[in-house]
């Protein structure tokens, strides 16, 4: 069920979010219809987010199980597509093993500035960004890839 809670964004927000775009290239009317668009699609996203996660680590007993992290998606395939296909397992891990962390967490522990940021600046990666490194979160499985 998607959330009745809905961001509006404001003036200044606006203005921010449309220079991000600008800076990526976009005319300013596609700008605008762009992010009216990205701003509706996390507006009707359930209250209730099953999101996905890569961890590095040498075990999973190193895997901070309070403060699981910020950066997050909802969509596991890509995912897991981004990681492998375009190498940040190859130059960004920290540990010998890596982990897949499955959690449900609340739609308002959504930075939501941060979460239509990232996904003006990095649209492949189709991040969700947490606030408080996911401090809240119900894990529901750690799986090593």
């Amino acid at each position: 069920m998607a959330s009745n809670r809905k961001y509006k964004l404001t003036k200044e927000e606006t203005k921010h979010l449309l220079s991000l775009y600008e800076d990526m290239g976009y005319y300013e009317e596609s700008a605008l219809y762009e992010l009216n668009d990205l701003v509706s699609y996390f507006n009707n996203l359930n209250d209730t987010l099953k999101l996905y996660r890569v961890i590095c680590a040498d075990s999973e007993g190193e895997i901070n199980k309070k403060y699981l992290g910020s950066h997050y998606s909802n969509n596991k395939r890509t995912l897991l597509s981004n990681h492998y296909n375009r190498g940040s397992v190859y130059g960004h891990c920290k540990g010998e093993k890596m982990f897949l962390l499955t959690v449900e967490c609340n739609k308002r522990q959504m930075d939501v500035m941060e979460t239509l940021s990232n996904n003006i600046l990095y649209p492949h990666e189709e991040e969700i960004t947490l606030s408080n490194k996911g401090y809240g979160c119900k894990i529901l499985n750690i799986e090593e890839l």
